[in-house]
């Protein structure tokens, strides 16, 4: 990634002001620099010369107390700026991030995993706070500082200014050669911080299945050699930071030592004024020290730096074009689908139709395929091989053709594992119903087998916090009413009866078989067979994942 991408510009636009405000500061801070070495040069000799009076101390004192005053202020302001950017910034890209995962579908998801999307948008954006709050606003400070602190020693001084020619490009010439291995080795430390996660979340997900098999021990060893990989490239990185360091420190120095050697000598000779080169050697450490400082913030960003090409790659996909509007939908039907997934064994879907007040089952083991193909009927996943056909009053069309909104309107989902955002359980249903009334909601619930009365709060009772105090089986059937409410043609429901009671279960199918004679039509996914009446075809998926 270049210093500034100007692709931040296009996808932030708090980031505009917040670089020319930089630049704006970085200005002033030069111009004040430049005054602070006039006035500190003028009073020493001053001094040495004993043409030191009451009034020009008086004045002096005065005009440094100020630039100092001044300088304190504007590097305060600076960082409260910086600070404030850089969470405006922050929150615009986990937005954009989110926006593009959800018009992306699982995609997103199915290419990089969700464990590399979680900490991308957590971990990974909160990184970049070391490139906004102080790498970007030090880059800025390195290109016009010195620059401008460079010329006035040439003017100045232009021996002094030749060294200064000469030994600046040193430092950035180090700090690239040296950063090129710490970007390489940034992006090791993410790739293995990415790999660590999604192998922790898939170990969290099984571990009842390795509880029940008794393997879930042997996981330590896996995982300590997983963040064992983690903590070498983390020192990696961590090495070559102070590997830099030292670099800059010593070419700095001897820059500014070779400077100082030329002026002493052409003080003795007295080719030059006390005062010029004590404004010159005042300024020269002025004029390294912004860019050295670049160079250690680079090494304290380069986690965020590194984060940027994985968010712009998401960022800059093909957006999917608009597609048709439809209103409507008739029947559903898919050949055989092949779905593929890195690192894994390909899911066969058999063929299927679903027709207009028809139920449509499809069982199998876990991890055979049937939460793939209600992703796939969802829009949010598109199959390698296979099309799925969608028949609606008027014409006949691919889904991939269908406008992802017009399409979503048409389809309710109830998923395997239900999760709500925080609020309350008559806000959540009204997501699906807004213009319900309590009675509706109500009566929804119960139609879920799912009566108020069992809600301590009624329809007041907060959902989507850890202290929900709801079992797994009643928020099953609080997404089951969701679904419901939404009124749409097509109903998926993935493991409707789970976790409930034989009473619940059996109220569950007399609302499944009550939608379809109502003309919707309905994919039932389930591990196993269920007794559905107006079943009208079961299809069993053998291949595993």
């Amino acid at each position: 990634m270049k210093p500034i991408d100007p692709r931040l510009l296009r996808y932030s636009q708090s980031s505009r002001g917040f670089i020319f405000l930089t630049a704006v500061i970085a200005i002033v801070n030069a111009a004040l620099t430049i005054q602070q070495a006039f006035l500190l040069s003028d009073a020493v000799v001053r001094i040495f010369q004993k043409d030191l009076t009451i009034t020009f101390f008086s004045q002096i004192g005065l005009g440094l107390f100020g630039i100092f005053i001044l300088r304190a202020f504007i590097n305060f302001f600076g960082d409260w700026a910086s600070t404030i950017a850089s969470t405006r910034i922050r929150n615009e890209l986990r937005e954009l991030l989110l926006r593009t995962s959800l018009r992306e579908g699982s995609h997103v998801v199915h290419d990089g995993g969700s464990a590399r999307l979680s900490i991308l948008a957590t971990k990974g954006i909160n990184d970049l706070d070391g490139y906004f709050s102080k790498f970007l606003p030090q880059l800025l400070i390195a290109a016009v500082v010195p620059a401008s602190v460079g010329l006035v020693i040439w003017l100045k001084d232009w021996r002094s200014g030749i060294i200064c020619l000469l030994t600046l490009p040193l430092i950035p010439l180090f700090g690239i050669l040296i950063g090129r291995y710490t970007a390489s080795a940034t992006g090791e430390k993410l790739e293995a911080l990415g790999i660590m996660g999604g192998y922790f979340l898939d170990l969290i997900s099984g571990l009842n299945t390795l509880k029940v098999f008794g393997r879930d021990k042997f996981q330590s060893k896996k995982i300590e050699e997983v963040g064992d990989r983690y903590r070498r490239e983390t020192m990696k990185v961590l090495k070559i930071s102070f590997l830099s360091s030292l670099a800059l420190e010593i070419v700095a120095t001897l820059s500014v030592a070779l400077m100082a050697v030329s002026i002493g000598l052409r003080l003795i000779q007295g080719s030059i004024s006390l005062q010029a080169g004590l404004f010159v050697l005042i300024l020269a450490p002025e004029l390294y020290w912004p860019i050295r400082q670049v160079a250690s913030f680079f090494h304290a960003a380069s986690d965020g730096i590194a984060v940027f090409e994985q968010l712009y790659s998401l960022f800059e996909r093909p957006a999917k074009d608009d597609g048709i509007t439809i209103e409507s939908i008739d029947s559903i039907s898919w050949s055989r689908l092949l779905v593929t997934f890195p690192g894994r064994q390909e899911i066969v879907i058999p063929p299927g139709t679903l027709e207009r007040g028809a139920i449509h089952t499809v069982f199998g083991v876990s991890g055979s395929g049937k939460s793939t193909l209600a992703k796939i009927l969802l829009g949010l996943l598109e199959p390698d091989l296979g099309e799925v056909i969608v028949s609606t009053n008027t014409a006949t069309y691919e889904l991939r053709e269908i406008a992802p909104d017009s399409w979503h309107k048409l389809v309710s989902w109830m998923p395997q594992e239900p999760t709500f955002p925080v609020g309350s359980l008559r806000e959540i249903l009204h997501q699906s119903a807004p213009g319900a009334t309590d009675e509706e909601l109500k009566a929804s619930l119960a139609y879920a087998g799912l009566p108020l009365s069992a809600l301590q709060g009624g329809l007041d009772t907060q959902l989507g916090t850890s202290k929900a105090p709801l079992s797994i089986g009643q928020l099953r059937k609080i997404a089951l009413a969701r679904a419901v409410l939404k009124r749409a043609p097509l109903l998926i429901l993935d493991e409707p009866s789970a976790s409930v009671d034989d009473l619940s279960e059996i109220q569950i199918e007399k609302l499944i078989n009550h939608e379809a004679s109502k003309g919707a039509l309905i994919l039932l996914i389930s591990h196993r067979k269920i007794n559905v009446q107006s079943a009208h075809s079961m299809t069993y998926i053998g291949e595993q994942e």
